[in-house]
């Protein structure tokens, strides 16, 4: 029996030699998408899959918090540490799995039937057989050609998701910063209407202010204390969402922060032609249009193989009873008497009309996404300009002149309270005008697919639109 399987095993094993397995590892994928962002923001990203690579990540996030947190160390360690993002890290490893078993013939198929003669001779009556699905050879490289799309654009899904995370990283960071100097200046509002609180208890008992005057005084008093109190409570909220952002947790949440919102530079970033910028380099596009090219791939396959039967060639061998072998070939396939294919044709035809229509819909709200971007960007910039050149400096100087006249018992403590409070409102707009300025920019980048130069990527996304010209001109405020 052993010398007659020898040959069934070779004539069906003899097609492996010549099909190559990809491996299940999927570090060489995910060092596409490690270079992607290398590209884009210039940081690195790592993906925890041992123990001792999680021990090593910690050891970083733990010196990266030994000094006050900046923006960029922000960005760094939310790359690093946070869990939501390792977790998406998976799906390279499902694809590249996936991908693995595209490239891998199904196993043949054995069948053995053992009969016994109810006269005669007891001689068993072997019959074997082995066969292998002759269709699934032919569609391989078409099967591995569509799970190589298909970790393509898992890749760049994934390398779109590590942008967003950096431009949530920042968001978070300037937001707790301007919370933070925000409530600094309360606080210092706060001492100086308590002293002035005091002050006109002073005057009031020795009759030189009113009760109206001393009460106005008080209010604003109680007043300021109660917006410092929300301003900590927003603060706290703000910084638990950095936290959670960036992936913090018990110690390490007792971070600090270095120093207060940055003017913005002196050089705007150039946004004449993003649009075009964006639409080549961005990869959440790339990834739409590589799962546009898989499932047409996959409807081509369906279509040349529709009228195909699932075809099992092999061999099979019988003992007879006489104590002799039988060994031939063996053919078994697939009638297409009920079914044709006509319900796979159609789901995934309207699968690739979907996927098409998907496609051109993202580029055209990312078209104008971008331009959002820009247009909120510059008014930021407006705004920051105009609240920290024009509109805060004068709010100071009149509260410099009211206070002067006020000393000189030419201005009421009702005029001067009302200056030093829309002074106070002015400072708050400003620091928040000057936050909005840095998320702008954030988003705008993000927008544009994390940088303003051409993406310098050994293999980028192919865009089928012009290629956006590098300018250097600025938009003028």
């Amino acid at each position: 029996m052993i010398p007659m399987l020898k040959p069934i095993l070779l004539a069906v094993a003899l097609p492996l030699v010549f099909i190559g397995c990809t491996s299940t590892n999927p570090k060489a994928a995910f060092n596409d998408v490690s270079q992607h962002i290398t590209a884009r923001t210039g940081r690195d990203v790592r993906w925890m899959r041992e123990d001792s690579e999680r021990d090593e990540m910690e050891k970083s996030v733990d010196a990266l918090l030994q000094t006050n947190l900046t923006a960029q160390s922000a960005i760094a360690i939310a790359l690093l540490n946070n869990r939501s993002l390792q977790a998406e890290f998976e799906e390279i490893g499902l694809s590249q799995a996936e991908l693995s078993q595209a490239s891998r013939l199904r196993n043949p198929e054995f069948e053995g039937a053992w009969r016994l003669p109810t006269s005669g001779p007891k001689v068993v009556n072997a019959e074997y057989a082995l066969a292998q699905n002759f269709l699934d050879l032919l569609t391989l490289p078409a099967r591995k050609a569509i799970a190589t799309r298909n970790l393509e654009a898992t890749k760049l899904r994934i390398a779109d998701r590590v942008l967003t995370l950096t431009e949530e990283a920042q968001a978070a960071f300037y937001t707790v910063q301007a919370s933070q100097q925000l409530t600094n200046r309360l606080a210092l509002i706060v001492e100086v209407n308590e002293a002035a609180a005091d002050v006109a208890k002073r005057q009031h008992e020795a009759g030189n202010i009113t009760d109206l005057e001393l009460q106005n005084q008080l209010a604003t008093y109680a007043q300021s204390r109660l917006d410092l109190s929300r301003a900590q409570a927003q603060l706290r909220a703000d910084s638990e969402k950095l936290n959670r952002t960036l992936g913090l947790w018990g110690k390490q949440t007792s971070w600090k922060l270095k120093g207060e919102l940055a003017s913005p530079p002196e050089k705007e970033l150039p946004v004449e032609s993003v649009e075009a910028l964006a639409v080549s380099q961005r990869l959440d596009l790339a990834a739409a249009r590589t799962q546009l090219a898989n499932v047409q791939g996959a409807l081509k396959l369906k279509k040349s193989v529709r009228w195909l039967p699932a075809v099992s060639i092999g061999v099979a061998a019988e003992h007879e009873l006489d104590r002799t072998w039988v060994l031939g070939p063996s053919l078994s396939f697939e009638v297409p008497i009920f079914d044709q294919g006509q319900p796979e044709l159609a789901r995934l035809a309207a699968e690739y009309r979907r996927a098409a229509r998907s496609f051109e819909a993202q580029a055209v709200n990312i078209r104008s996404e971008v331009r959002e971007a820009r247009d909120t960007l510059i008014a930021a910039r407006d705004a920051a300009d105009y609240y920290n050149k024009v509109l805060l400096p004068q709010r100071q100087r009149i509260l410099r002149e009211s206070l002067l006249q006020y000393n000189a018992m030419q201005l009421g403590s009702i005029a001067l309270l009302s200056a030093k409070e829309r002074e106070a409102i002015a400072e708050r707009e400003a620091i928040e005008a000057l936050r909005d300025y840095w998320i702008a920019r954030a988003r705008l980048e993000r927008a544009v697919g994390g940088t303003f130069t051409p993406v310098t990527d050994a293999n980028p996304p192919k865009a089928k639109e012009t290629k956006p010209t590098n300018s250097h001109e600025h938009h003028e405020h």
